[in-house]
């Protein structure tokens, strides 16, 4: 006989400590313009970089749950003022706290912010790649020069999650090149985007099946 399916009862966002956005705006004059918010989040992941939200105006949908509308704020992420934004997104999480105007001077004086990141503008060709491009070289009769035709070009294609740390990345050529870009890169500097509370779910990547475009045309007066 199966055993009967486990029910939890309660908050499903067992990592949110606080209310919506909604339930602090709409309990304030004005909706809270001129005010502070932050989230429990950022004060866990980075405790010692200031992330808040200094409310510029609010529109809620008034639904029935305070759960949708939009919101306009100047936006310091860790230290760095990233401007006005809009919000519309993951506002009915239960993880917004308003910061009190006796502890605004605490936050807006602290001086702590994250530096830039700095990527590799190339990454080392994988071994197979490299082996099919040094004969597709040979065979067009094309020199083969390592430093260039053994590297691509890195893009930086980042998480949605991770869209704010666009403007702070600059990438440059790699001072210690090696074969494998995991001793190009420091690890450390990509722990550094989750702070100090790990993710705890990963989702699959799919990217599609492997394509390989030749890089080097055959020569016809070779053959």
């Amino acid at each position: 006989m199966a055993a009967p399916p486990i029910r939890f009862v309660g908050n499903f966002d067992v990592a949110a400590e606080g209310k919506t956005i909604w339930e602090i705006l709409c309990r304030l004059r004005n909706l809270g313009t001129g005010r502070i918010v932050t989230k429990t989040e950022w004060k866990l992941r980075w405790p010692h970089q200031p992330s808040y939200l200094r409310i510029v105006k609010a529109r809620p949908e008034m639904d029935p749950w305070l759960h949708k509308g939009k919101v306009w704020a100047e936006w310091t992420f860790r230290g760095r003022n990233l401007g006005v934004y809009e919000f519309a997104h993951d506002l009915n999480r239960s993880d917004w706290k308003l910061v009190h105007k006796h502890e605004e001077s605490e936050l807006l004086n602290n001086k702590n912010k994250v530096e830039k990141y700095t990527l590799p503008s190339t990454f080392p060709l994988p071994p197979l790649q490299r082996y099919v491009d040094k004969r597709a070289a040979k065979k067009s009769g094309t020199q083969w020069i390592e430093d260039k035709d053994g590297r691509a070009k890195l893009d930086i294609c980042l998480d949605p999650q991770f869209n704010v740390y666009k403007d702070i990345i600059k990438q440059e050529e790699p001072a210690k090149k090696s074969t494998s870009i995991y001793s190009e890169v420091d690890p450390e500097l990509f722990l550094d985007w989750y702070g100090q509370v790990l993710p705890t779910k990963v989702e699959a990547w799919n990217v599609g099946p492997a394509t390989y475009e030749p890089r080097f045309k055959p020569d016809k007066s070779l053959n």
